[in-house]
């Protein structure tokens, strides 16, 4: 049997648990075993780590209980399961797995977990209806290559629900077990598999069927999209909503606009989330639609429905819902909400909450979204805005007479943000801006070469940039176009996602991430090789390089910090990450930089 473990070597566990087992710090002894181990490895279990894998979970009637947990004991779905108001038990033929995700689960949640040590068999080890949910993640049931027990047994141990996530075996792309990284399968392989799956997926169909138990519910279906290993978006496939969001980069591609319009959409999604609860449960609302009711009520508008359902990369649940009656030309009940997978992400919803909430009373120097709620409704920690009309902007990455708009609006924005006007940057000043910024990567760095590099970059950044001029401003910090709404044409609609924020800091640094991350999803590139395109001469357009020059301009700051701040970008950019992030990942300035 096989519940689909990470390609760890037997016993590579041991030590890090023993070091645990003593009192070490959880994210120290973490970080050190992402680095001992293949660099494909880490990534892999990055991706079955995170808590966006459980952004499912307010879909559910329970708000809380015991969860039998069936799968990798690594999966972030777990400490979801624990952030979310239940207590998980743990089931998985790797004890050691599952060991670690209770130290895990305890450090980030608070929630202890218990486990049992999987067998091959046909009946699951615990009482008829022991646990109020179960949830099984990994491995398809009775198959050779898969769990011994059948669906029904996972039935038979759950008191109110129950939750099956499984890849389809119609499904036309599979995840390489990376970020980002899909496989589409040849016509030829995609018919073997279509009649005889080697890892005993189903479809949807057969799934459907598989959840036939009496007593129960039918089984509402999701899709996880665009894999069950790495989705960015839950999709209704028994309702409108939530659906797949289309945009214009996807409008291009005329065979999958056709097949979605053909509706094959819930026969080839690569991945399912089924979801089936008692009878007993008829009549009770799942758990979102009681949080909007709630929200409709604090805000005296009508309850909306849930149109479009993400699992952010930040590991939160966003929302976007829409009126009722009217679509998305009515602004009541048009609201973003941001639900936290975990404690360690709610410092970052109040944070862009605040902001918001600062930005609006003054008068929004930047379009902003409005604040309406912050607070726990039903046992969930969340924020709610009005939802802006128009695009993310990577919906028209590429567009240079777009970017280019979007890019002067930007600059016309940030420099209303100015917190401190300029004056000389002195050595205390450098020390606390930018030293620990140097100190933190450093630390992070995992690679000596890389580090001697972050050293020798700090040293030419004090020379550089001591005595020059520079004002502060409150940075937004992440400021990639998918932070920014805008209309067709390029126009800034609003700035999204204040989390990672800071008051008070340095310039320049959000226009630079902006032209760089924009530089990267137009054209391919990774990160470093389109940073490099800064310090080229004729590496910018000419319309980029003025708008930064602009913006400098504008603001007071001194040319030379600028070309400075060009410079050590990647130490912004990481001292960024690093300051958010549950635990650094490996090694990932040198791979992302080239440094």
């Amino acid at each position: 049997m096989s519940s689909a473990p990470e390609p760890l070597e037997a016993g590579k566990l041991a030590p890090y648990l023993a070091r645990l087992e003593v009192g070490e710090d959880f994210k120290t002894v973490l970080e050190e075993l992402l680095l001992d181990v293949p660099l494909s490895v880490a990534e892999h279990m990055g991706l079955v780590m995170r808590e966006g894998r459980g952004s499912w979970i307010p879909l559910l009637h329970s708000s809380g209980g015991t969860a039998l947990f069936v799968g990798s004991g690594f999966s972030g779905t777990v400490h979801a399961l624990a952030a979310l108001g239940f207590r998980p038990h743990l089931y998985d033929v790797c004890e050691e797995r599952m060991r670690f995700e209770a130290y895990r689960c305890e450090t980030l949640t608070g929630v202890p977990c218990t486990w049992t040590l999987a067998a091959d068999a046909a009946r699951l080890p615990f009482e008829d209806r022991a646990f109020d949910l179960v949830v099984q993640e990994a491995g398809a049931p009775a198959h050779p290559r898969g769990w011994g027990h059948e669906v029904a047994e996972l039935g038979r141990v759950a008191r109110r629900e129950l939750v099956l996530t499984a890849d389809n075996r119609l499904g036309y792309k599979r995840s390489l077990g990376r970020r980002g990284r899909f496989a589409v399968p040849s016509p030829w392989r995609f018919l073997r598999e279509a009649f005889r799956s080697p890892g005993g997926e189903r479809t949807l169909f057969g799934y459907r069927r598989a959840l036939e138990l009496e007593g129960w519910s039918t089984a509402r279906a999701f899709s996880l999209y665009p894999h069950s290993a790495d989705f960015t978006h839950v999709v209704a496939l028994d309702s409108e909503t939530p659906r797949l969001h289309v945009g214009p980069k996807e409008r291009k591609n005329r065979l999958k606009l056709a097949a979605h319009g053909a509706g094959l959409f819930p026969l080839l999604t690569p991945s399912y989330a089924l979801l089936a609860h008692r009878r007993e449960l008829e009549g009770r609302e799942p758990r979102i639609e009681r949080i909007l009711a709630a929200l409709a009520e604090r805000t005296g508008e009508e309850q909306p429905v849930a149109d479009e359902w993400i699992a952010s990369r930040g590991n939160c649940v966003v929302l976007r819902t829409r009126a009722a009656s009217g679509g998305l030309e009515r602004e009541e009940g048009r609201w973003c909400l941001h639900i936290s997978l975990g404690p360690h992400k709610l410092a970052q919803v109040e944070r862009h909450h605040r902001v918001v909430e600062e930005l609006w009373a003054a008068g929004q120097p930047v379009p902003v979204p409005e604040p309406l709620f912050i607070g726990e409704i039903e046992g969930l920690a969340l924020s709610c805005e009005r939802r802006l009309p128009g695009l993310t902007a990577p919906q028209r990455s590429g567009d240079e007479a777009c970017m280019r708009r979007l890019l002067e609006d930007t600059v016309r924005h940030l420099s209303q943000l100015v917190e401190r006007e300029a004056r000389p940057i002195t050595e205390a000043e450098f020390h606390e801006l930018f030293d620990w910024r140097f100190d933190l990567v450093a630390a992070h760095a995992g690679r000596e070469q890389t580090r001697v590099k972050i050293e020798a970059m700090r040293a030419s950044t004090r020379e550089r940039v001591i005595g020059k001029a520079m004002p502060r401003v409150l940075q937004h910090a992440d400021l990639r176009n998918k932070h920014l709404q805008i209309e067709e044409d390029g126009r800034v609609i609003g700035f999204l996602d204040w989390g990672s924020s800071r008051p008070n800091d340095v310039p320049y640094f959000d226009l630079l991430q902006l032209v760089v991350h924009e530089r990267k999803q137009a054209t391919g590139v990774r990160v470093g090789d389109a940073w490099r395109s800064l310090l080229e001469p004729g590496g910018l357009r000419d319309w980029e390089r003025a708008c930064l020059d602009d913006y400098a301009a504008r603001i007071g700051l001194d040319p030379e910090v600028a070309r400075a701040l060009e410079a050590c970008f990647p130490v912004f950019v990481a001292a960024m990450a690093e300051s958010n992030w549950d635990y650094s990942r490996p090694r990932w300035v040198h791979h992302g930089f080239l440094i």
